[in-house]
């Protein structure tokens, strides 16, 4: 349903035939060509954060041109509040090797134990942090100087624990 919307029903039909048969793309359609592509993920409403939270594991499907398809443990929280809206997104491919990114108010703060990952972020020079979306809408990356804002996230969660 995600594909039929995001391509069209014609084309989602020669997709989803195409991952049927092969289990992957032959190339990985444009429209999912996107820094990371989330798939099969189901939210639950949590009254106590007043907030979105996904329920079980993350699908990752496409970052860019390439091909996931795993699933990987984390969570996704979507907070609406009056002051700003909030996306956290936090995956974990084992323990040591994790990422942490919040958007708020045009800014998405960054942290992860891949140093390689860390560094590209900081070697972008400033006007290469500043960007838009499809929609226009700006935003600047940033990084997070303590890795507080993950444990504080990671610490309300229990298969985490």
């Amino acid at each position: 349903r995600g594909i039929q919307e995001i391509v069209g029903l014609e084309e989602s039909d020669k997709i989803i035939t195409e991952l049927g048969l092969t289990g992957e793309f032959k190339k990985v359609p444009s429209e999912l060509q996107k820094t990371i592509m989330f798939a099969d993920i189901t939210f639950e409403w949590d009254p106590v954060e007043e907030s979105f939270v996904s329920n079980g594991p993350l699908g990752i499907a496409t970052m860019g041109k390439k091909q996931i398809f795993r699933y990987v443990k984390g969570k996704i929280e979507i907070q609406r509040s009056r002051s700003a809206d909030i996306l956290r997104i936090y995956f974990e491919l084992n323990p040591d090797n994790w990422f942490y990114f919040e958007y708020k108010l045009g800014m998405l703060n960054i942290t992860s134990t891949d140093k390689q990952f860390i560094t590209m972020i900081t070697e972008l020079k400033d006007d290469k942090r500043r960007t838009k979306d499809d929609e226009g809408n700006k935003f600047v990356y940033q990084l997070v100087a303590s890795k507080k804002k993950r444990n504080d996230f990671v610490d309300r969660f229990r298969e985490f624990d």
